[in-house]
């Protein structure tokens, strides 16, 4: 009797009870910290302290006696509730109204959403939260909170299969179950899985299926929001909290996943989201960023593959070979090793390459005259497997010099395999496949060629999952650290090329899988600062960012990086009209000109003009004390028209 009575009575108050907005703990999964200063103490305090709380799951775990113990719950339970009857039961009920808090810990979403659903325990959390009290979700926890969820009835999806076909048979999505959050999906451990490619992949699905566009927010592991009764969410923990919204309709390529714009906000800990007015507060976001000038003008061909297999790279090759230039151009191959590259040279025959010289890159080749002769002869050089230690050694050389400067001519094609695309962009990452280096922030960095020179490139993207997050993190933090304009990732289903079309230097994407572009639009920006225990080891390596913009394109969505500048010198007039009789260079430069009397000048790697003078001698001495090392063209002008005349050199 007395049980009935109270029944009734909750049953009057759930039907008489007032609307009124709960709070929320969203969590991207990953373990708790103990301390004081841990990333989860602080996030969990605010949802649990002076609360009876109730913990939620397929299976029990410690989540309660930490709740109790460092989070200051007056009491917590672990509930274990493994069939629909259990779940259903009116004594769970009526147990759990007598909770403020309900969490649901991680496991397993699919679990929950066919366990749970519309169920006695999916009442009372709605109950609860209605009345103004807190619900809780870690992992799949958090998963289910939102709208429209990922169920994973057939398993879980990774992301490069969300973004080769968003209608794969694991992309099973459902809008039946909690409805707190309408227009949006969650996804959690987002940086640590790299799944910012399943994430906009779950977006297309959704709209293709319902022609209905959703937001979609990706936390990241050991970081979690709290959304207060106005909806207003706050950031804590070690990563980022990752918004993703787009105007644009999705398309497909075949099963090829497309999206020109999706506009992407990163938070760290300190920032806010208001739920209701979609605005940010980035008060830890203590970068500004402008990037409006910002763009790729190179006149000259560049392709960059995602994958390091000779079979991975069967396309590209064909068309570095038989699309660009003279399909019997030589290629000159620059590789750290040549029992790897013997491959790609046959191959490269094979399409019909008059000729493919391999060069072991290490110092010794730094002064190799023959190298020297191919670097100023080819039109076409093929970048294959190499470090990026001895690579940037071999740099520093006389041979590594003239081929910094070759490379930036007018009409030359460059092509570099899988690791090699690194180098074809401003900044390397050195280490991305030390197992969680970014995790620890132990990524390395270093200078690359900048044959476009405010991006950088990714290759392997989403190659084993322990590199997840070094791909992943490293792309938006080096844009952030370095102010790049563009981050670029590859997969090993994919490659890039960037060429000159119509003044404008344009990128498209070939393969299975799409490029993926990474806009930096500039604004506030800022560095995860806050550590899983908060101890002074080293935060992992996110940066947030206030305006982003992902594009994923192939060949029949050309994407513009600038407008190509064609004034530099031209390469193919460097003739050997000037003969030097020193070269290379130390204080004084010396040579012997056609013309009897002439103006000179020398240009620097940049087409910039730094020295100018005249002559009225075929020979001719500059003192080069002043010019730092590097390449030079000396270009002369016969003074009776007798037309110009260029060469090169070096300085030590």
């Amino acid at each position: 009797m007395r049980l009935f009575i109270f029944t009734l009575l909750v049953t009057i108050g759930i039907q008489s009870s007032f609307s009124q907005n709960g709070r929320m703990l969203l969590v991207g999964g990953g373990s708790e910290k103990n301390a004081a200063s841990g990333w989860s103490v602080p996030a969990y305090r605010w949802a649990a302290e002076g609360k009876r709380v109730a913990v939620i799951g397929y299976s029990t775990g410690s989540l309660a006696n930490y709740l109790k113990q460092y989070c200051g719950a007056s009491f917590a339970k672990e509930f274990v509730i493994t069939s629909r009857d259990s779940a259903n039961s009116q004594i769970l009920f009526d147990t759990l109204l007598t909770y403020q808090v309900v969490f649901f810990r991680g496991g397993d979403q699919f679990d929950y959403y066919q366990y749970y659903k519309n169920t006695k325990l999916q009442e009372a959390a709605e109950h609860i939260y209605q009345n103004g009290g807190t619900l809780a979700g870690t992992s799949a926890g958090m998963h289910i909170l939102s709208s429209v969820l990922f169920t994973a009835e057939n398993g879980t999806v990774y992301p490069y299969e969300a973004i080769e076909n968003p209608n794969n048979p694991y992309m099973t999505l459902a809008n039946d179950f909690f409805d707190f959050f309408p227009g949006y999906i969650f996804d959690t451990h987002f940086s640590e899985r790299g799944r910012f490619g399943r994430l906009v992949g779950f977006m297309a699905h959704y709209q293709q299926q319902n022609r209905t566009a959703l937001t979609g927010f990706g936390m990241d592991d050991m970081t979690c929001m709290t959304v207060d009764e106005n909806r207003i969410g706050t950031v804590y923990g070690t990563g980022c909290a990752n918004i993703y919204t787009t105007e644009s309709p999705f398309q497909l390529n075949g099963t090829k996943l497309l999206n020109e714009a999706v506009k992407v906000t990163q938070l760290i800990q300190g920032c806010s989201f208001d739920f209701n007015t979609r605005e940010f507060t980035m008060p830890t976001h203590t970068l500004l960023l402008n990037t409006s000038g910002l763009e790729e003008t190179g006149n000259y061909t560049l392709l960059a593959s995602g994958g390091n297999t000779l079979s991975s790279n069967h396309t590209m090759l064909t068309d570095f070979v038989t699309n660009n230039g003279q399909t019997s151009d030589p290629v000159l191959i620059l590789t750290g090793n040549e029992t790897v590259t013997t491959g790609f040279k046959n191959y490269l025959l094979e399409q019909g390459a008059a000729s493919a010289d391999l060069f072991l890159v290490n110092n010794a080749a730094g002064s190799d005259v023959d190298l020297a002769e191919k670097i100023q002869s080819v039109t076409k050089i093929l970048f294959v497997a190499n470090e990026p230690n001895t690579f940037n050694q071999f740099l520093e050389t006389e041979n590594g010099i003239l081929l910094k400067s070759r490379i930036f001519s007018n009409n030359i094609i460059t092509a570099f395999v899988g690791d090699d695309a690194r180098f074809a962009g401003k900044t390397v990452v050195e280490n991305y496949y030390t197992e969680y280096a970014s995790y620890y922030g132990e990524l390395t960095f270093s200078e690359g060629l900048s044959l476009l020179k405010h991006s950088m490139i990714m290759p392997n993207t989403f190659f084993h999952s322990s590199m997840y997050e070094n791909t992943s993190t490293a792309v938006p933090y080096v844009m952030a650290r370095d102010t790049l304009k563009y981050g670029i990732w590859l997969t090993n289903k994919n490659y890039l090329k960037v060429k000159p079309e119509e003044s404008k230097t344009t990128l498209t994407g070939y393969g299975a899988a799409p490029v993926m572009i990474l806009r930096n639009d500039g604004g506030k920006a800022g560095f995860s600062t806050q550590t899983g225990t908060g101890g002074n080891s080293s935060p992992r390596m996110e940066a947030g960012f206030e305006q982003l913009t992902l594009s994923l394109i192939d060949y029949t969505t050309p994407y513009v990086l600038g407008n190509t500048n064609t004034s530099s010198v031209r390469e193919q007039e460097i003739e050997s009209a000037i003969s030097f009789l020193t070269n290379p260079v130390k204080n004084q430069l010396t040579f012997q000109c056609p013309f009897p009397s002439f103006e000179w000048e020398i240009i620097n790697c940049s087409g910039i003009s730094i020295m100018l003078g005249n002559s009225i001698s075929n020979l001719v001495n500059i003192s080069t004390d002043g010019l730092a090392s590097g390449v030079y063209i000396v270009r002369v002008t016969g003074i009776n028209s007798e037309g110009r005349a260029f060469g090169k050199f070096i300085k030590h």
